[in-house]
């Protein structure tokens, strides 16, 4: 027994112990095994092949030198069962054992073998070997999927995984999903956002608004409430970014074969995604609905009419895309999605949006417009009318718009009672109205005293000092309209930036002329 219990070798042990013929409990028992309702006696040359009990044996510890190992947090049966597989590997279990102790008991001693046999028990009398949902199997699978995510066991964590993605409306709408911790529920979520595609998008959005409609108003469900409303999400992106491939795919064409009432379910799911379609997928599908639309024509002359109902909803869905295309017209036409569409539709699509792009005219031609050009040109002309330089042949369009903008600046200066920012001295000098012969000048004191009035006589007249101030007015005036014409540039050149990114180049020209006509009566 001594020479049994110094050898090393796992072999010479496992022949040793079957030519002995071990069992639990006898005389020849050399440790005991203290559990939470019982003590179990052993062998220590058996118990050594598990790791854990070998490191207690031969280690360093302080229970090496005593002949009792504790195990005081499982029970008795378990022990035993484990023990029991250590004498004589076991085939099954029964179904009175507790699974989440065994394996929690078999992680902790390193046996390989029999957390396999625990896996493979787990799948075939806990979850029911996956079949249908019933309520049993929900909180079993629930169950396990817990504890193979606890030890690691990935091959029934999978199972468990692809088993709710399966029947999630039903597993979801449960109290036991509703306990897993939140990780394993956001697990659950992954799961079926992955197992996404072309030919069961249709179907999964259709599941998860069954599954908002069942879902429970009480505290448990909250959420679940929160996971369906992020997997509509998911859903509906996923939609929208392969909608193109969705209109080919066999379970979109398989829609002409529904029920009517069917139909009804899908057209709501279906236009949701076509009104928010991203531009380039937006240009695809309009090229993919106008070849289904053809076709339908096409069968319809030479078969059987189809059903109205069918060919009504592929030309509203074709006018959605349609609509998209007009509404995002600016983005569409810099996606190169855009270059499929034959060019009569692109100009169709354009003059519904109200889109005149500057790259429809031709480049490196001189009949292309330079809004830069232009606006120097005009501002140039605005400036020589307001100053009266321009003959008035050259400034007749703009004629009536100075004049107009001079009487208003005139009349305002006349309504606010001299608050017009335009000095007395220099409307004198424009308008050619002589000077007051009684006040000459206004000074005010710089304390804040009250002003004097200097008469004519008593001023000394200076001929350098009064064009010294005449060219003083002048270079200030000069000044104010450069750095007003300046703002009007700068403005313009946001105007037709916007024009550019968003496609409303006739309002912006609107916007433009009447803001145009605002800056100038300023700068007047």
């Amino acid at each position: 027994m001594d020479c049994l219990t110094s050898s090393t070798c796992n072999l010479a042990i496992s022949e040793i112990v079957q030519k002995k013929s071990y069992e639990i409990d006898d005389d020849e028992a050399d440790i005991v095994l203290k559990t939470s309702d019982g003590l179990l006696k052993a062998h220590k040359s058996v118990v050594r092949s598990c790791p854990y009990f070998a490191a207690i044996i031969d280690g360093s510890w302080i229970e090496s030198q005593s002949s009792v190992i504790t195990l005081d947090i499982f029970s008795f049966k378990s022990v035993k069962f484990v023990v029991e597989h250590m004498y004589k590997p076991k085939q099954s279990i029964d179904t009175n054992h507790d699974i989440g102790e065994l394996i929690t008991l078999v992680d902790m001693l390193g046996l390989q073998s029999l957390q396999e046999l625990i896996s493979s028990t787990m799948v075939v009398t806990v979850c029911h070997n996956f079949h249908k949902p019933c309520k049993d199997c929900i909180e079993g699978v629930m169950s396990t999927l817990q504890l193979a995510s606890t030890y690691y066991l990935a091959e029934v964590r999978t199972k468990c995984l692809n088993w709710i993605t399966k029947h999630f409306v039903k597993s979801w709408n449960s109290r036991p999903f509703s306990c897993l911790p939140e990780p394993l529920q956001q697990s659950c979520l992954k799961s079926l956002e992955n197992s996404m595609n072309i030919e069961n998008i249709i179907d999964l959005n259709l599941k998860t608004q069954q599954l908002q409609q069942i879902l429970p108003s009480v505290k448990w469900a909250e959420p679940v409430k929160m996971l369906v409303k992020s997997l509509t999400t998911s859903c509906m992106t996923f939609m929208q970014q392969h909608f193109h491939d969705t209109l080919h795919s066999a379970k979109f064409k398989s829609l002409c074969q529904i029920d009517t009432w069917s139909l009804g379910s899908v057209e709501a799911i279906i236009f949701q995604a076509a009104c928010n379609l991203p531009v380039d997928q937006a240009c695809w599908s309009y090229l993919a609905l106008e070849k289904i639309t053809d076709e339908l024509l096409k069968l319809g002359e030479d078969q059987q009419p189809l059903d109205p109902i069918y060919v009504d909803f592929i030309q509203r869905l074709f006018k959605a895309v349609e609509n998209r295309l007009i509404q995002r017209v600016g983005m569409a036409t810099k996606c190169s999605a855009w270059d499929a569409i034959p060019k009569t539709k692109q100009i169709s699509i354009m003059q519904m949006g109200f889109f005149d792009p500057l790259d429809s005219y031709p480049k490196n031609s001189s009949d292309r417009p330079n809004p830069r050009h232009s606006l120097r040109r005009n501002h140039s002309l605005n400036a020589a009318t307001a100053s009266g330089d321009v003959s008035s042949k050259s400034r007749a369009p703009n004629a009536g718009l100075n004049t107009g903008a001079l009487q208003r600046t005139t009349l305002r200066a006349t309504i606010h009672g001299g608050r017009n920012p335009i000095s007395p001295t220099a409307a004198a000098r424009t308008t050619g109205t002589p000077r007051s012969s009684g006040i000459s000048n206004v000074q005010s004191s710089n304390r804040g005293g009250p002003e004097t009035l200097r008469p004519n006589s008593v001023r000394t007249t200076n001929a350098s000092a009064s064009r010294s101030n005449t060219s003083r007015l002048n270079s200030n005036l000069v000044g104010t309209s450069c750095q007003r014409s300046i703002d009007i540039i700068c403005f313009t050149c946001l105007v037709f930036w916007l024009s550019r990114q968003f496609g409303c180049s006739r309002v912006c020209l609107v916007m433009y002329c009447e803001c145009s006509l605002f800056l100038h009566t300023k700068s007047v």
